[in-house]
Parts: structure tokens; C-alpha cells; sequence
């Protein structure tokens, strides 16, 4: 595959001198990996030594049941950095110089059980126990990287790359709760009741003795409720390695070790390449133009695995400063390509703090994407160029790169750096504008323009961690002209619906100097049809639902804008209550149930407050199912799209 020439591996090796001592930790111990492993992943390694509650599931980052947390010194900010990662899909010489933890490094029953071990134990999150190790390591992770306790949406955003399929997650979101900073009243303290005078369980809904145990546990204990109260375990502002003594420390030995350019081998004549500047990746790029190179392995990973893909030689690029710059610039944001999709989202927060709301629309949707891409486990390998490089037709942020104007800086192996429009980038199915010599650079985000509006659009089978089965990007920019709103430049993309992500060019010629105005719709309707045609045969199936798609989508973008506009005054009529569930963001009903039931639960039958919170608790539900002429207020609050 490579261009495996004895002259182009000399050329390689003479250019750089490359180390093959290759070490890591595994769980506090100091493992010093052999040439000749560039084939395993993490995981397989991991079993190979006997630790074996790491779990091998789906094999390729969906389950969630492989996850550990992996720890690495950061020398800009002279800090530990804590994520999870799925360890089957992590190369093992990737994690060189980092400190993997499994769940076995964190408790046992012979050592003690960690806190969240034994917060999930305790409140029955674990059934066949397949998944547990994952969840926990998940839970585990979040706790060791969050300065202050974590929220319940942090909670359940760090799990969304975890999947059970016996116990269900309401056991599991309960057991994790204590770690939040919110009211945990609901669990501690008196259970309401029915009105028989019986208690009522907040676990089951249903009559028991919940009463009678909080009271016995009270007297028994100083503590005012019968459930252990935990702190947020394990982070140090400082540097990151000064832990409780049930925690494993980040290893002196890497945080002071210096990082070397490393040159591997593999089964069946593998190169594995770690180059540490770009001058040393671009050189590597002339002497192995087919070569692949990986950041996350979360798209080559797959290949490999379950499309018989076979990769001679592969290039980390994790530790080329040039690839990970992440730079607020007068025209725009520079993002790096090698920056990582959890990386990108922090770095958007702070932006969209600190900026203008009217320079940063594309910034919101493309970070409101992000919180549906895949999983944390995911979003923690996976970067920027990779997402953008293997030009998937349901990538979702490929559309947004496009409607938003952004450009790709391209570099080649002389150094000479071209830009091209993210919208002229995409030749064919996973086929791009780069050529054999030439690596993608960096992304360039242009800012918005006031009255400019950015809105992202996805529907997948599911919510969480799941491919999409349409998405979308749209921009559109308006002025004022006569006392009219006049549409001035407007982008549409589509995903899902071609070999590559599609722009509706008639629909946004049509819009391009109309005015603005609920006339538009029905004319728009119809070029969208002629641009998005999906045939019958279409890969994917389901042609008519996603054809359907594609028309509420620009209806829905088009109640953003005018919503936009009427807030600020601009739009005379406001949305009426029929469509204003169109524009809302998605509301996840595990963070209602507490609130539905603080204000309301009280006042219902047990039977009621039990339905509502099995209700909260079904991400799947996609209707309301209350009597809404009993209960109006709770009916609106449950109601969401």
C-alpha cells in the first residue's frame, strides 16, 4: 500500500532519528511495549496482560463496553489531562508516554471498591455487568478531569457513548447523581405519599418501606439522610497528580520525560510513525505518499477491522504542534486539523463567551452539532481533518463547514500552502481535493456577519451517538432595504442525500434578493424538491421520510430566522405555539424529572408522579403521552421535538 521502496525507507530513517523504546503505565505500573506491536490495539493488549475487565463489545467506539481513561501531561499548561477513550479502537504505540487506567486500577473487592463502584453496585446499575466496567470508567473519567462537581446533563453527556441493553439507565443515572451538584432531596429525604398515608419510593413509584428505613438509618447515623454523600473525586488544580489514596497518581517519570520521534513495526511488515514536527511529517509524507495518517483511528480503526482495509505504513500525527493550533484571528478562527472534536468544543465555549453573539452563529452550530457526534470516547480521539478527509456522505460537519464559508489551508511536502473553499473540497463519494503529496493544514472559520444566521440540522434513529440519517447546514444573511427584510446570500447543504455532501444551488439562486416573508416557503419547497432528488433505489432506504427531511429542515431554519428577528425587535409577528416547538433545542427529559416533580409531583396520585418519571426517564419517547386535560402545565413542559 505504502510506497515501501528500500531508497524511500533509508531516505526516512536518515532524516530524523527515530527511537523505538516505546513506554507507558498501566494502572501504576511502568510497561516498556517491544517493537514489533504497531498491529494491537489497546484493548487486545490490555487482555493480553490479564486485565480483562475491559470489555470487547461492538469493536469499533459505539458500546462504550472497551472504555478506560487515559492520562497525559500537557506542557503548555504544565497540567494532567484525564479522558476516556474506547481502547478498542486506540492503537497501543499511540498511548506512548500517557497513563492508561482500567477499571481494575480504580477497586476491588480485596482493595475497596471506588466511589463510583460502589454507588452503581449499590443503586443496581448493573445487571449482566457487561457494560459495567465501561460506565464506570466513563463516570470515573469525568470525575478525575471536572475542577468542580459535575452537572447532571455532564453526567449524562459523558455516558452517551455507553450502551446497556438488560438494565436500562434510570439505575445508573440514579447512581451517579450523588456526584452532581444539584438537590439530591428527591432520594434523601422523606418519601411522599399516597393517599392511603404509604409511602411512596422514588426508585419504583410504587407502596414500600422507604420511610421506615430513612428514619431507622437516620437515628443510626449523624448524617440527616440514610445515602452516603460523595465528593467529586481526584482533580488538583495545581498539576493534576496529587490524588486521595484510592487514586493512582499521573507517573513522574512521564511527566518529565522528553518526547521522542518514534519509528515501529508490526505484524505483516506494519510502519508505525510518530513525528514530532511538521517537517519531519512532511518529509514521511514524500517517501510514503499512501501512507494513512491517524490521529483517533476512529474511521481507520473500522476500515481495518471490518473492511479487510490493509495499511502498510501509518503516521500519528497526535505530537505535530503545527496540526493543533487553535488561534481567535481578525477575520475568523484558525483551527488546526490534528485538534481533537473535544478540544474544538471547549475552545468554542470560551470563544462564544468572549466574542460578539452576532460574530458567532456558526460557532453555536457548529458546537451544538458537536454534542451529538458520536460519543465522549469518540470526541476525545477523533479530530477536525480527519472528520473532514474521510469525506463520509453522513458526516455532520462537513455541511456546516460548507454553509458557513470556511476555507482548508492544504500544505505539501515542499512547504507550499494552498487555501480552497470547504464547498469545493468534496470531489466524490470519500474522494477529496488533496493530492498524494499534500496533507490538510488547517480549517479557517470565517466570523458572522450581523443579521447572518447559522443553523445545523440532524436525524438519526436515535439522539445520542448515532450516524445521521439526514443533516444539514444552512446560513442565510439578510438586509433591510425599503422598510423589507431582502434575503442578500444564503447557503444550503444537505448530507445523507448523495455521494457527497449536496448544496441546493437553484433554492439558493431562487432566495438570493427576495423578500423575506412566510410567501417564500411554498416557492422554496419546490426548488428544494429539484435540487434533493432521492430516487427510489437510493442507498439508505427510506426515501420518502428523508426527502421529507429535507423540506422540514429549511422549514424549521426558516422559524429560526424570523424567531431571531423578532426577539430583537425586527419581525412584527412572533412564532404562535404550534410551531415554536420547531425552534426549541432539544430538552432532555432525565434533567426534567426532578423539576417536574419538585413542582408538581407532590399534588399527583402516586401512580401519576410514577408515570412521569418513566416517562423523564425514555429518551425515546417522541410524543406526549400525559392526559393533557388533567395536567396542561406538566403536558408543556414534557412536550419536545
Amino acid at each position: 500500500m505504502g510506497s515501501l521502496t528500500k531508497a524511500a525507507q533509508e531516505g526516512a530513517s536518515a532524516a530524523v532519528d527515530w527511537s523505538d523504546e516505546a513506554v507507558i503505565y498501566v494502572n501504576g505500573v511502568r510497561r516498556v511495549l517491544p517493537d514489533g506491536l504497531a498491529h494491537l490495539t489497546l484493548l487486545q493488549y490490555l487482555r493480553d496482560i490479564g486485565l480483562r475487565g475491559t470489555k470487547l463489545g461492538c469493536g469499533e467506539g459505539g458500546c462504550g463496553a472497551c472504555t478506560v481513561m487515559v492520562s497525559c501531561y500537557d506542557q503548555t499548561t504544565k497540567k494532567s489531562q484525564h479522558y476516556a477513550i474506547n481502547a478498542c479502537l486506540a492503537p497501543l504505540y499511540s498511548l506512548e508516554g500517557m497513563h492508561i487506567i482500567t477499571v481494575e486500577g480504580i477497586g476491588d473487592r480485596q482493595r475497596g471498591l471506588h466511589p463510583v463502584q460502589e454507588r452503581l453496585a449499590e443503586a443496581h446499575g448493573s445487571q449482566c455487568g457487561f457494560c459495567t466496567p465501561g460506565f464506570v470508567m466513563s463516570m470515573y473519567a469525568l470525575l478525575r478531569s471536572s475542577k468542580h462537581p459535575p452537572t447532571e446533563e455532564q453526567i449524562e453527556d459523558s455516558l452517551a457513548g455507553n450502551l446497556c441493553r438488560c438494565t436500562g439507565y434510570r439505575p445508573i443515572i440514579d447512581a451517579f447523581r450523588v456526584f452532581a451538584k444539584t438537590d439530591d432531596s428527591l432520594y434523601t429525604a422523606s418519601p411522599s405519599e399516597n393517599a392511603n398515608g404509604q409511602a411512596i419510593c422514588p426508585s419504583t413509584g410504587k407502596p414500600c418501606s422507604c420511610r421506615n428505613e430513612t428514619e431507622v438509618s437516620a437515628n443510626e447515623s449523624s448524617t440527616p439522610c440514610s445515602v452516603k454523600s460523595y465528593l467529586p473525586c481526584s482533580y488538583n488544580e495545581i498539576d493534576g497528580n496529587s490524588y486521595s489514596e484510592k487514586e493512582l497518581i499521573f507517573p513522574p517519570e512521564l511527566q518529565l520525560r522528553k518526547f521522542m520521534p518514534l519509528k515501529l513495526n508490526g505484524f505483516n511488515g506494519i510502519r508505525w510513525y510518530r513525528p514530532l514536527k511538521l517537517e519531519q511529517l512532511l518529509h514521511l509524507r514524500s517517501c510514503y505518499p499512501d501512507a494513512k495518517l491517524i490521529i483517533g483511528n476512529s474511521e481507520v480503526g473500522v476500515e481495518t477491522k471490518f473492511k479487510n482495509a490493509q495499511y502498510k505504513v501509518m503516521i500519528s500525527v497526535t505530537h505535530v504542534p503545527e496540526l493543533h493550533t487553535l488561534k481567535v484571528e481578525e477575520h475568523g478562527l484558525h483551527i488546526g486539523s490534528a485538534v481533537r472534536l473535544a478540544q474544538l468544543q471547549k475552545f468554542l465555549k470560551n470563544v462564544i463567551a468572549e466574542r460578539g453573539s452576532h460574530e458567532t452563529s456558526s460557532c453555536h452550530a457548529i458546537l451544538r452539532q458537536l454534542k451529538w457526534f458520536a460519543g465522549t470516547q469518540i470526541r476525545n480521539v477523533a479530530s477536525v481533518g480527519g472528520n473532514i478527509c474521510t469525506a463520509s456522505p453522513i458526516s455532520d460537519l462537513n455541511p456546516l463547514w460548507m454553509a458557513t464559508g470556511a476555507n482548508f489551508q492544504i500544505i505539501d511536502v515542499n512547504n507550499n500552502v494552498r487555501t480552497t473553499a470547504a464547498k469545493d473540497f468534496f470531489l466524490g463519494y470519500r474522494k477529496v481535493d488533496l493530492k498524494a503529496d499534500e496533507i490538510l493544514l488547517s480549517v479557517i472559520l470565517p466570523w458572522t456577519r450581523p443579521y447572518e444566521y447559522v443553523k445545523e440540522f440532524k436525524q438519526a434513529h436515535r439522539r445520542e451517538d448515532d450516524i445521521a440519517l439526514v443533516n444539514a447546514g444552512m446560513r442565510m444573511h439578510i438586509t433591510e432595504a425599503e422598510g423589507n427584510w431582502i434575503v442578500s446570500d444564503v447557503s444550503i447543504v444537505y448530507g445523507g442525500v448523495a455521494a457527497v455532501p449536496l448544496t441546493a444551488a437553484k433554492t439558493e439562486k431562487f432566495l438570493v434578493g427576495k423578500k423575506l416573508d412566510d410567501g417564500l416557503l411554498d416557492e422554496t419547497f419546490n426548488f428544494l424538491k429539484e435540487d434533493i432528488p432521492l430516487a427510489e433505489n437510493a442507498p439508505g432506504g427510506m426515501v420518502e421520510f428523508r426527502s421529507s427531511l429535507t423540506l422540514s429542515f429549511f422549514f424549521k431554519f426558516f422559524l429560526h430566522v424570523t424567531h431571531e428577528m423578532n426577539i430583537k425587535g425586527l419581525w412584527k409577528v412572533g412564532l404562535d405555539a404550534a410551531n415554536m416547538s420547531a425552534i426549541q433545542s432539544y430538552t432532555d427529559l432525565f434533567l426534567l424529572q426532578h423539576k417536574v416533580m419538585n413542582q408538581w409531583g407532590k399534588e399527583l396520585p402516586w401512580d401519576n408522579q410514577w408515570f412521569i418519571c418513566q416517562l423523564c426517564f425514555r429518551s425515546l419517547v417522541r410524543q406526549n403521552m400525559l392526559m393533557t386535560h388533567q395536567h396542561p402545565q406538566i403536558t408543556c413542559m414534557l412536550l419536545w421535538c
